[in-house]
């Protein structure tokens, strides 16, 4: 009479069977990962035509005349009706949220649209937008820490280096209005970017990292896989890496009228 008895697994096949699970978890993780980069990156492009749109609407309501990239302005107000005051109201988001659908979304977004929950979110809001505009050479930095303000002696000596009009762009389907921008290491969204050249090259010589300084890219934020968004004067919006953002003709209306990539502001 033959008897049976059950026997367990070996070692052999409790380690191939502990592997197959780690495979397949490690699989599973990534496809989720790669799913919500591309979900983030979707949101951030949607977003990027948004404000172009909404950049476009603003200058047709004031007869193609630019939004300032910062300029105080005491008619500038939060979600509540409520008067902003300098500096708040002189950063760009607040003063183009009255040409925008709506401000969640499409000014914050991927996770900063908690600072509309904070309790200084008017200030938030201002500073920490997921895209940056290019507030030097595109309406004009008006601000004390710009180094090109445009006051009438500063043109005088170095031409119109910032264009204030549709009408007045060389090549509106290639000038920088807005990109993806970051305030710190890890920290997605800054008002501002800031070109590679001024009165003197401004961006290192190093290629960008996340453990840079922000300002050493001018606040941009190549975020994906090495490109960043950026939304264009002539409305449309592009993917472009570090060496495509340090070709001066994106940025300045002079540096592309002079066909120049190094641009350099000059008398």
């Amino acid at each position: 009479m033959m008897t049976s008895r059950s026997r367990g697994f070996t070692l052999v096949e409790m380690l191939v069977a502990v592997t197959l699970v780690a495979a397949l978890a490690t699989i599973t993780t990534a496809g989720v990962q790669h799913a919500r980069h591309k979900a983030a990156l979707a949101t951030e492009i949607n977003a990027a035509r948004n404000l172009s749109i909404a950049y476009a609407s603003y200058a047709a309501e004031h007869s193609g005349r630019l939004l300032p990239g910062y300029q105080s302005d005491p008619a500038a107000s939060n979600l509540h009706g409520e008067r902003l005051h300098h500096p708040v109201n002189a950063r760009y988001p607040w003063r183009l949220a009255p040409y925008a659908p709506k401000v969640e979304g499409i000014l914050l977004f991927n996770g900063n649209e908690k600072f509309l929950d904070a309790d200084n979110s008017d200030y938030l809001v201002s500073v920490r937008p997921n895209l940056g505009i290019n507030s030097i050479f595109v309406g004009g930095h008006h601000g004390s820490g710009s180094p090109l303000r445009p006051s009438p002696r500063m043109i005088e000596a170095l031409g119109k280096f910032h264009v204030t009009r549709m009408a007045e762009a060389f090549a509106a389907e290639k000038l920088i209005v807005f990109a993806s921008a970051r305030s710190g290491p890890r920290e997605a969204g800054n008002f501002e970017i800031r070109p590679p050249n001024t009165l003197a090259p401004e961006w290192s010589d190093k290629p960008f990292a996340k453990s840079t300084s922000p300002g050493d890219h001018g606040f941009v934020d190549f975020r994906w896989s090495g490109k960043a968004v950026v939304a264009t004067l002539g409305g449309g919006v592009v993917m472009l890496d570090e060496d495509q953002m340090r070709d001066m003709r994106r940025w300045s209306n002079q540096a592309a009228r002079r066909n120049d990539r190094d641009f350099v502001v000059a008398p």
